[in-house]
């Protein structure tokens, strides 16, 4: 019995029990899918959010105050535009943004419902730190700053929950903050990234920060300020920097928390890829339980032909040849159940990504492939090896005697 002749009877035997040998595939088809389901839908989330900090900008440092000190912030300690002017001069530092924030709600179409919003001051240069894809009107502008004048950009989802459409420039929206409800004259519509997976995320209203702090009487004081560096190969430098040199302005040390965006990239990342990888480990385990299924099925096959097998060891067949007869068997079961998996997950991935609320599109890794069709031809060597060998050690008088 040459090569050809055991793989051809190897195949018809896997053909010749088809129920028996899907229900054996089963295990081999679920693990190799939710492997591929879940590095996919992990690699397209990491990709998404990739992107948008891209759009927030390689090089932006988020500036804060500490409140995680044993004493607590004064007033003389909180930034100012004052701080933001000092900013601007940094040789390292090409465009600065001061940034005051504030919750509120807006009254949706019914008059009885509201939803959260988060209220954002902010001046014309907010679209050098985040490229917000303004697709109705217009952004803030620097006369909108100078004179504080009561407009706001909003995005597409709030849009649509309080007027049913998008394009709502020169529309109305009502306002509500902690000292009172506000009118704001709709002047631009950013694209929402829909980015909330299911949770009520409130979306984001921009308006001028001077209106903002006016409203608040908070006197020149702001929340956060964005940075962008130009030098990338400097960042920690400058992010020391400007924390050391606005505790010298402000009189005080250690006072200011100077955060990298690409740092917070790279903590997100790590934290998908842990997820993503103790997920699809645990995906990965139902292949063992599959490849064990497979050596159960095989032994039972070694069980059934024990009279074929002694048949054909009479004839001349050799060790050799029965126990690679069946590795092939065991191989072939692994191989097709992988081809079925990978394309059940590729497939699966969009499907279930489709259901995600946000932007995100699966990517599949051909590492991923790869690797997923060499673990399950390795389960079916690793596997198939005991029955395969169950059965080339046989006697030949005995088995000829099974019945």
């Amino acid at each position: 019995m040459n090569i050809f002749e055991s793989i051809s009877s190897a195949a018809y035997s896997v053909l010749a029990n088809r129920m028996r040998s899907i229900l054996t595939m089963l295990g081999i088809i679920i693990g190799i899918s939710a492997v591929i389901m879940i590095t996919s839908i992990g690699q397209g989330f990491a990709n998404s959010v990739n992107e948008m900090f891209a759009d927030i900008g390689a090089g932006t440092l988020e500036i804060s105050v500490r409140h995680d000190r044993p004493e607590p912030a004064v007033r003389s300690d909180m930034l100012t535009m004052d701080s933001v002017a000092f900013l601007s001069t940094h040789p390292d530092i090409f465009s600065v943004t001061p940034i005051s924030g504030a919750n509120g709600r807006v009254q949706l179409r019914n008059p009885a419902e509201t939803t959260r919003v988060n209220v954002w001051g902010t001046t014309e240069t907010f679209r050098d730190v985040q490229n917000l894809d303004v697709r109705f009107g217009r952004f803030l502008s620097e006369v909108d700053v100078e004179r504080g004048a009561p407009v706001a950009i909003i995005d597409s989802r709030l849009a649509r929950q309080v007027f049913g459409r998008t394009d709502v420039v020169g529309e109305t929206i009502r306002t509500t903050l902690w000292f009172g409800t506000i009118e704001l004259l709709v002047i631009g519509v950013y694209r929402s990234d829909d980015f909330d997976f299911g949770f009520d995320m409130p979306t984001t209203l921009i308006m001028p920060i001077t209106y903002l702090q006016r409203l608040m009487n908070s006197d020149n004081v702001v929340d956060m300020i964005f940075a962008n560096a130009q030098d990338l190969d400097r960042l920690e430098q400058t992010a020391e920097e400007v924390s050391r040199l606005l505790s010298l302005m402000h009189g005080n040390e250690d006072r200011y928390r100077v955060t990298a965006i690409m740092n917070q990239l790279d903590m997100i990342n790590d934290m998908i890829g842990m997820i993503t990888g103790f997920v699809g480990l645990v995906a990965f385990i139902s292949l063992a339980v599959g490849g064990i299924g497979v050596m159960n099925i095989m032994l039972v096959t070694v069980t059934e032909r024990t009279r074929e097998i002694g048949i054909r060891k009479s004839l001349g067949a050799t060790d050799g040849n029965i126990q690679f007869q069946f590795l092939v068997e065991a191989m072939i079961l692994t191989a097709t159940g992988g081809v079925i998996g990978i394309m059940l997950g590729y497939y699966g991935g969009f499907a279930l990504a489709g259901l995600i609320p946000g932007d995100v599109i699966p990517a599949v890794d051909i590492l991923t492939v790869v690797g997923t069709v060499l673990a399950s031809s390795l389960i079916g060597i690793i596997f198939g090896v005991y029955p395969a060998r169950k059965a080339a050690k046989l006697d030949p008088i005995e088995a000829l005697r099974y019945e």
